[in-house]
């Protein structure tokens, strides 16, 4: 076990700003968690994604590796995600905005093609939704894997939550048409969306 992960199981964030001090080199380091090498804060990510850290002690160690020197667009080895992109899908949206407060790419395409934005609207976060298409992101691009806009997983992602979804996929959704973004037509075959007044109204059916 690294003394970055001991830092890690025993929440100890100052330990971590200690040990970056002295051994720099691990800020950047892939971390051996017995499941894959991510980068240090990807780790961090799915700690709190699993309960083992919460998103307060989660930020207080990505605060020391930011500090530090981190790669803030680092890129998982694995499936191409940006630290944005894992912070979002694993539910750390205050990591995700700080992130951001530090100059994060919001750009790239990770998993599925698919971009922070598509992320962010399927796990229902309204606020990181705003502020993404407030810094210009283009909002028309699909993914790769399901041909879907943002506008198309902010409805999946109400439609069938993902585990750490926060519960503002109507909002997510009346921000994306707002800003252009037009439903797909077959949506109104379906039950589940038009049999909701509230989803209709975001998406402009009323």
């Amino acid at each position: 076990m690294s003394s970055l992960i001991e830092c890690l199981e025993t929440q100890d964030a100052i330990a971590l700003s200690h040990l970056l001090g002295r051994l720099p080199h691990l800020t950047n380091a892939p971390v051996n968690d017995g499941r894959h090498t991510p980068h240090p804060l990807h780790a961090i990510c799915d700690r709190v994604f699993d309960a083992r850290l919460t998103e307060q002690q989660g930020l207080a160690f990505a605060n020391a590796l930011i500090s530090a020197g981190a790669d803030l667009d680092a890129v998982h080895p694995g499936n191409g995600d940006t630290l944005l992109i894992s912070a979002i899908s694993l539910s750390c949206p205050s990591i995700a905005h700080r992130l951001l407060d530090k100059g994060a790419n919001p750009d790239p395409r990770g998993l599925f093609g698919a971009t922070a934005l598509h992320w962010a609207a399927i796990m229902g976060m309204a606020d990181l939704v705003k502020r993404l298409m407030d810094h210009g992101v283009y909002i028309y691009l699909r993914d790769a894997q399901y041909s879907a806009t943002p506008l198309g997983w902010a409805v999946q992602g109400w439609l069938e939550p993902p585990r750490g979804a926060r519960d503002e996929h109507i909002t997510c959704a009346m921000l994306l048409v707002d800003a252009g973004l037009q439903p797909d037509a077959d949506w109104r075959n379906s039950e589940q969306i038009m049999g909701v007044k509230e989803m209709r109204q975001a998406l402009g059916w009323a």
